[in-house]
């Protein structure tokens, strides 16, 4: 018997938003201070690898800062359970007979090590804002903590694959 496959998304929260658009301006400020100011104390200009040490790190910068505003993940249920961060390279599958327990929880930075993709005790906690999530607990691995907009549907889907769901 085939059964629905259960597909949503969920969006980087107002907190992660501006923080990555905080992270953005401040480095950009910072790039445009540094090279605008003369070098003062050191009564010469700057390098040409201090500024290439700059313009690296500003790249760097404004990368992490644009990535934690686009950030979005993924999570399927199928023939696996996949929880997915893109734009980062996260991706965890897990066969619904490697599921020992899966439960509905409430997370929260607070209970999850913070935003973002934590390594929590015991575990790994991907949260992009608070809400309401799923724990997953499987056989011989670290467990798996997500945030999604509908847990009751996620538990549901894992439980008709054959996922034990006490």
């Amino acid at each position: 018997m085939s059964h629905p496959v259960h597909e949503e998304t969920v969006r980087s929260g107002r907190t992660m938003t501006i923080i990555g658009w905080a992270v953005v301006t401040t480095a950009v400020g910072i790039a445009a201070l540094v090279l605008a100011a003369p070098a003062g104390w050191q009564d010469q200009p700057p390098t040409a690898s201090d500024v290439g040490v700059l313009v690296v790190t500003l790249g760097l910068t404004v990368a992490l800062g644009i990535g934690s505003v686009l950030m979005r993940m993924t999570v399927r249920v199928d023939e696996v359970l996949e929880v997915r961060v893109r734009p980062w390279w996260y991706r965890r599958r897990i066969a619904p007979e490697q599921i020992t327990a899966a439960e509905v929880v409430h997370m929260t930075g607070g209970n999850s090590g913070g935003l973002g993709i934590r390594l929590v005790p015991g575990g790994t906690a991907v949260l992009l804002d608070g809400g309401p999530g799923v724990q997953v607990t499987i056989r011989g691995a670290r467990s798996l903590r997500f945030r999604c907009n509908e847990p009751d549907a996620v538990v549901e889907a894992l439980r008709a694959r054959g996922a034990s769901t006490d």
